[in-house]
């Protein structure tokens, strides 16, 4: 199999999926949890379900591009506000929701982890090395990856990823407004940092030092959890 062929067989499915699960899970925990009574639910949070709620760089080229390129995986959908208002009901809604994202991203990759052991037992105790058995086990494994990205990068205490937008909850409207439309400039800050800057010097390892201590621990978590080393 040629290798880009095979990158993408493997890494593309746990990719998008990570993205997707993460922003179901806010959207899940939003519809849990009680709205300001006196306002009424913003419409676009009602219009943006499904596909609609895609964002085709965020949710697909982002997450495909840094999967095929090497560098840790991470993802958005289309800005969606979690409540409208701003009551102290709406500002918690917007924080727990954001919250719950890398909260559901460390699950999925646990759940990742479970299917991956059942997996290798399956087959004997390894991890394959070819066939269909390799194809699963390889999509398990990036599952487990992705999410841990997910989980780490979505840490982070800037817009737009989920800390920073917890936090941002806390602003005034105007400061929050002004923090989301530098959201895109951040992101394209950190991608220069884990993709652009190694491609110019081999040698710059920032990417590495901002990201990967916490992405290798948490996968180190999960594969120690059912037994398995990578």
């Amino acid at each position: 199999m040629q290798p880009i062929v095979e990158s993408i067989a493997v890494w593309t499915v746990p990719a998008i999926a990570a993205v997707l699960l993460h922003d179901s899970a806010q959207r899940m925990v939003a519809g849990w949890l009680p709205q300001e009574p006196e306002v009424e639910p913003d419409a676009s949070g009602r219009q943006r379900h499904g596909l609609t709620a895609l964002d085709p760089v965020g949710t697909l080229a982002v997450p495909l591009a840094l999967a095929l390129s090497g560098a840790p995986v991470f993802g958005w959908m289309r800005y969606r506000p979690f409540a409208s208002g701003e009551g102290s009901l709406a500002r918690r809604r917007r924080i727990v929701s954001a919250l719950s994202g890398p909260v559901a991203s460390f699950a999925a990759a646990l759940a990742g982890g479970v299917a991956l052991g059942a997996t290798v037992a399956a087959s004997g105790g390894a991890m394959p090395q070819r066939g269909v058995a390799w194809l699963i086990t390889s999509n398990l494994l990036n599952f487990i990856l992705a999410n841990a990205c997910m989980t780490s990068f979505h840490l982070l205490p800037v817009p737009p990823f989920d800390m920073g937008r917890a936090l941002s909850a806390l602003l005034p409207v105007p400061l929050r407004t002004r923090l989301r439309s530098a959201g895109r400039v951040m992101v394209l800050a950190v991608i220069a940092t884990v993709v652009a800057i190694p491609l110019l010097d081999p040698h710059a390892r920032l990417g590495e030092w901002v990201a990967a201590p916490l992405i290798n621990a948490i996968t180190r978590f999960v594969l120690g959890l059912v037994n398995l080393t990578v």
